[in-house]
């Protein structure tokens, strides 16, 4: 087993396994503690920790004293003197699991963002519960891929299902705790009771203004806060020279001021002529004092590379054929500088990137020219047509689901023709009598609805979508963890992201003036002014197209081998052809390129879960040189 634990339970007795990462000089990211009959493991941290004690009435002496320093301990203690509704209160990255004797019964609890995996599987009146679904699989008499799973993957690229309705995994007989949910199982009747504690829309907070700069300070504040909770340990900071990312470097490096540097990892590209200009921003922040810096060179870690590196996961990863090389090399450089704590820049984007999706309420009230003028000051502001503003985040969301995937390709069964796919419509390699079987086309109409649908307001339904598609903990889990190392994203903390929300439901957004006003008045005075005053932030494209036309054969090698005619889903010939023609850069914009990363992964994954992920290693040094030119 990999850093986590698993429990074993049933007649009464329970078994606990667990494993940490066994650095001595990092904080433990797997402790437990236990009193009276009661028993708790946590794997991840807790956060506001001073929050929590003022809550508690801890004695002086005594084993509630050792909350003051383990974070099992403490949440122990809230759960002892609180209950259930204590343990709602807790705030972090982590999952836990508590035996009580006294009540028969366990509890598994996954707080909101995520933050660790959770598995369970109930069989003949005993329970098994883990951060890994292997010693769940182990318990079983076998193990088969769960179809419907698997297709709802297929309509949902780049969004982890980590919050389905049925709780279903990759596997059949697991279940999954849902983030923001406590799972009891009562062992004496056999009973398995879900309670969904956390709902991101109630836990909204209203800053009581609309004033830019004031809204800015309130942020600020809180993500302030965010910040020092997290830091324990050596602390590296992703830095990229963006708003996000640097801002966050910055708060920590004044946090740590005196006591020791931020660890600034960064990836710095030289022969990517768009991604090179990144490299005055990012040495603005990088020649500050504060920092030690780590400057990997992009160059060797492009998209698509390493992927025969990977580590074993338990379920297929959407992104993952994309973050797999610069998560590797950003982690070893983080891990060999013994850090124990790496912030990112991550979920900042989902709350201040605003787009105009106000325009569709408009719409709705009747307000025609008004949704007309607005949309003209958007059009100017971007350059571009007032229909290209209009349509996408007006009119398009008036329409029926079917529609919006576009009436032919709702005809033709959902499916879109190579190069005008989007995520809402079938990847044609998807073979028609499986799309036809597993109702493809009417799981992506959910999506399609569930994305901007979600509630009244569209503009927070695809924030809630952002806010899911940060669920996936790859990296934490697989990345850092085992090398003693916690990630973790200030701007997804709780309260960070409630006042987002706040935000989100009050202040509309107003065209040209800069990227993310609202993050730019709050950290003003923190950021190089180069950075707060840059208009654009560099894409990625270089790094994906290129990376993609040199591991070409490598891909070729892993769609041609997958393990799946026995799935019946997958057209190899089909897949192939557009994977070249997708090497030659062909493909319309982003989106229509989520089917195809998520499809790679998933045959990874596959490849891995049946054991031929080895056969595909010579394939790649054969193609070495084809790679070598392709570079």
């Amino acid at each position: 087993m990999n850093v986590g634990f698993a429990v074993f339970a049933r007649d009464g007795e329970v078994e606990f396994h667990l494993r940490d990462h066994g650095y001595a000089d990092r904080p433990a990211l797997v402790t437990q503690a236990e009193i009276a009959g009661v028993r708790l493991v946590l794997i991840g941290r807790l956060y506001y920790r001073s929050d929590l004690r003022m809550g508690l009435h801890l004695a002086a002496r005594g084993p509630h004293n050792r909350a003051q320093d383990c974070d099992a301990a403490l949440a122990l203690a809230v759960y002892r003197q609180h209950g259930l509704e204590g343990l709602e209160r807790l705030e972090g990255d982590f999952s836990l699991v508590i035996w009580d004797a006294g009540e028969q019964r366990l509890v598994c609890m996954r707080e909101p963002s995520g933050g660790y995996p959770f598995f369970y599987a109930v069989h003949e009146g005993g329970v098994v519960a883990g951060t890994h679904m292997e010693p769940l699989l182990d318990a079983r008499a076998s193990r088969s891929l769960d179809t419907e799973y698997l297709a709802d993957y297929l309509m949902s690229p780049g969004l982890p299902l980590e919050d389905t309705v049925d709780g279903r995994t990759a596997y059949q007989g697991i279940q999954r705790v849902a983030p923001g949910s406590i799972v009891l199982f009562h062992l004496t009747s056999g009973r398995v009771e879900q309670r969904r504690y956390w709902d991101w829309l109630e836990r909204r907070v209203d800053p009581g203004t609309e004033d830019i700069a004031e809204l800015g300070e309130q942020y600020l504040a809180v993500l302030r806060g965010a910040v020092r909770t997290r830091l324990r340990g050596r602390t590296a900071s992703h830095l990229s020279g963006g708003m996000d990312s640097t801002g966050v470097a910055l708060i920590a490096r004044d946090w740590l001021k005196g006591r020791e540097p931020v660890h600034a990892i960064s990836c710095v590209y030289h022969r990517l002529p768009l991604l090179a200009r990144e490299r005055p921003y990012l040495e603005s922040a990088l020649g500050q004092p504060g920092f030690t810096a780590h400057r990997i060179n992009g160059d060797e870690f492009l998209d698509f590379d390493r992927l025969d590196t990977a580590p074993a996961h338990d379920e297929p990863c959407p992104g993952l054929v994309r973050a797999c090389a610069s998560a590797q090399a950003m982690n070893a450089a983080a891990a060999q500088a013994g850090v124990a704590t790496i912030l990112t820049g991550i979920g900042a984007d989902d709350i201040f990137d605003i787009q105009p999706y106000h325009l569709t309420e408009m719409l709705c009230r009747g307000r025609l020219w008004s949704a007309w003028n607005e949309a003209s000051h958007w059009a100017r502001a971007h350059n571009r047509n007032v229909w290209q503003t209009l349509g996408p985040y007006g009119f398009a969301n008036l329409l029926p689901a079917f529609m919006r995937m576009g009436i032919g390709n709702w005809m033709r069964g959902g499916y879109a023709a190579w190069g005008r796919n989007s995520e809402y419509t079938i990847a044609p390699w998807i073979k028609p009598d499986f799309a036809r079987r597993m109702d493809l086309r009417g799981r992506s109409l959910a999506n399609l609805r569930r994305t901007y649908h979600a509630c009244p307001k569209v503009e927070l339904s695809v924030l809630l979508y952002g806010i899911r598609a940060c669920q996936e903990g790859f990296t934490r889990l697989h990345l850092a963890a085992p090398c003693g190392m916690m990630l973790t994203h200030p701007f997804a903390d709780r309260r960070a992201l409630s006042l987002g929300l706040g935000i989100r439901s009050r202040v509309r957004p107003r065209p040209g003036g800069g990227q993310k006003p609202i993050l730019r008045a709050a950290l003003r005075g923190i950021l190089p002014e180069c950075i707060l005053n840059r208009q654009l932030k560099g894409h990625f494209n270089e790094s994906y197209y290129i990376g993609l036309s040199r591991n070409l054969p490598y891909l070729e090698a892993l769609v041609e081998q997958a393990p799946v005619d026995d799935l019946g889903f997958l057209d190899k010939a089909s897949l192939i052809d557009c994977l070249q023609r997708a090497a030659l850069g062909n493909a319309r914009d982003a989106t229509a390129m989520l089917h195809f990363e998520a499809t790679l992964s998933l045959l990874l994954w596959l490849t891995q879960q049946r054991g031929q992920a080895a056969a595909l290693r010579p394939v790649r040094q054969r193609h070495a040189n084809a790679a070598s030119i392709a570079a």
